[in-house]
């Protein structure tokens, strides 16, 4: 008894704690001016009440917008309050100033004033639009000129003058004991802002509470989705990932009649199927809803700045090949872990055995201890329970490439010549509400369902889960072959690092075939909250 109610008072103490934390955020980029069609690079930093890095969320939003609309959007993965990604600039965007807006879900039960924002600048050189708002204090093909940033002598190159395709080692400082939520970045000077605030100065925007309470994202990215069909039908909802693992999450019925799919340790971007299976044969769909709040501008700063055309034009081109070239550090279809830690009670390897055209045939030649009947007119599968020697006559989770199927008949004349494995699970097993004895999960090749038609209550497509740490990479040029290799390599940013510490003390990395004076900055906060920002400059080729 004694034991029940210190668990009683554990989970009160818990929820006040809950209930009282605050979070607040810090946004770093890569750099301040970007063209269109570029990757912006951000780093966002969670800290709680107490200013330590906070545990309650797992996922951060980030949104670029201007007065009328958002344009790019990404989510990002947390680690102990820290996590980083990339948006690209759609060449849609306008010329002119931006705003871009970070927070998690927790923090949309504050007002939106309440989030962290950051001003960026953005020139498309490819197109001009009514929307253009810029003013050139300088003619376009005037000198940048720009002096060195604050304490720009700890920072160290080995040279001063580079030349091509050449290899810098830079020398970080040593910085004070705590400093943390650093990052560092190596960019080209060729425009310069003018009177340009980094972020809003006092914004006042309305401060009323949101209409609902969001809940804080403790394991992974909560989907939201929204029925569609008849109102006064049960339906089960499901979520699952499309691969060799097993991904499947209930939907969770919410106050306002959507539903929730509560996903762990899913990142990167997925293809999954979403499926709305009711109790009675009526047509039903999952719509999504979109996980951002849409936040928008009041006002901009007047972007002014000067620069140069030609470094501009030599830009732009590097902006749209970037996509296009094998350096490109763009994140494929994210690789998943394994979750559940299932372990399968027997494992049949097809390329081992005879092979069978279908599903049926292959079942009832050599798996052991599944069967399919027929159950009111339709087929079933069923896994024999070893603790009781006999068939469950409750439901089997029948899964292909870890998506549910419903319909058995449908995967018993499967192809079996597409299967590479049969997984079969023994056991009860649990699925949110949904209770099932025994999995069956067949595993094709390609991992990708290939030939199967799903049922029109579900829905196959692409979802952008937060982005996990993508690796900024860049070309090496240890050997003749690669110094000389056709391939151009106009990257504006050089580097970008935001894993960087106070023990870091030394980085490399190459210059492009794009001449100027590169800033390098390192910044972060110091262990009292302060602003920590060092920079300085070395030349690649001739400075402009």
């Amino acid at each position: 008894m004694k034991r029940i109610i210190a668990i009683i008072i554990g989970w009160i103490v818990a929820l006040g704690v809950y209930a009282q934390t605050v979070e607040s955020m810090r946004i770093y980029t890569d750099k301040e001016c970007y063209v269109a069609g570029e990757y912006l690079w951000v780093k966002v930093c969670v800290t709680d009440s107490l200013l330590h890095e906070s545990v309650l969320s797992r996922v951060a939003y980030v949104e670029i917008g201007d007065t009328r609309q958002v344009y790019a959007q990404g989510k990002i993965d947390l680690q102990n309050g820290n996590g980083w990604g990339r948006i690209r600039l759609p060449q849609t965007m306008h010329t002119g100033a931006y705003q871009l807006t970070a927070y998690t879900r927790y923090m949309r039960n504050r007002p939106e004033s309440c989030f962290p924002k950051k001003y960026i600048a953005l020139l498309n050189t490819t197109q001009a639009t009514e929307e253009d708002n810029v003013e050139l204090i300088s003619d376009s093909t005037s000198t940048v000129s720009s002096g060195r940033g604050p304490s720009s002598a700890p920072l160290m190159t080995d040279k001063q003058v580079y030349g091509n395709r050449s290899r810098v080692t830079l020398t970080l400082p040593k910085l004070l004991v705590g400093t943390k939520e650093l990052s560092l970045s190596v960019v080209r000077q060729d425009c310069v802002l003018s009177g340009f605030p980094s972020q809003p100065d006092g914004e006042k925007g309305d401060n009323s509470a949101p209409n609902r309470h969001f809940i804080a994202e403790c394991e992974g990215h909560i989907v939201t989705g929204k029925l569609v069909g008849p109102t006064s039908v049960p339906v089960n909802a499901k979520l699952s990932c499309v691969g060799k693992d097993i991904r499947v999450f209930d939907g969770q019925p919410q106050p306002d009649g959507t539903h929730a799919f509560y996903t762990t340790e899913v990142t990167d971007m997925q293809e999954i199927v979403l499926g709305a299976f009711p109790e009675e044969k009526v047509p039903y769909r999952v719509e999504l809803v979109s996980p951002f709040a849409g936040v928008v501008a009041k006002t901009f700063p007047k972007l002014r700045l000067s620069f140069r055309e030609d470094a501009l034009i030599e830009r732009s081109f590097g902006a749209q090949l970037h996509p296009l070239l094998p350096v490109d550090s763009v994140q494929t279809q994210g690789i998943l872990k394994q979750l559940h830690g299932f372990t399968p009670t027997s494992t049949y390897n097809l390329d081992e055995y005879v092979r069978f055209n279908t599903v049926r045939e292959t079942l009832i030649e050599f798996v052991l201890g599944v069967r399919a009947s027929k159950v009111g007119g339709k087929s079933i599968i069923q896994i024999l329970q070893p603790d009781v020697w006999k068939f469950s006559t409750m439901k089997t989770l029948v899964l292909l490439d870890g998506v549910p199927i419903q319909d058995h008949e449908a995967i018993l004349n499967y192809d079996a010549r597409r299967l590479h494995y049969i997984h079969r699970y023994t056991g009860k097993y649990s699925f949110g509400d949904e209770l099932y004895d025994g999995i069956l999960s067949l595993v094709t090749h390609e991992g990708t369902m290939p030939d199967m038609r799903l049922d029109e209550n579900s829905q196959l497509f692409s979802y952008e889960f937060p982005q996990k740490q993508p690796a900024f990479v860049t070309p090496e040029y240890r050997s003749e072959g690669q110094l000389n290799s056709r391939i151009p390599d106009f990257r504006h940013t050089l580097y970008w690092n935001p894993e960087i510490t106070s023990d870091t003390g030394t980085v490399h990395f190459y210059t492009s075939d794009m001449n100027g004076t590169y800033t390098v900055t390192l910044q972060g906060i110091s262990a009292d909250g302060k602003e920590v920002k060092v920079q300085s400059e070395f030349v690649v080729g001739k400075a402009y």
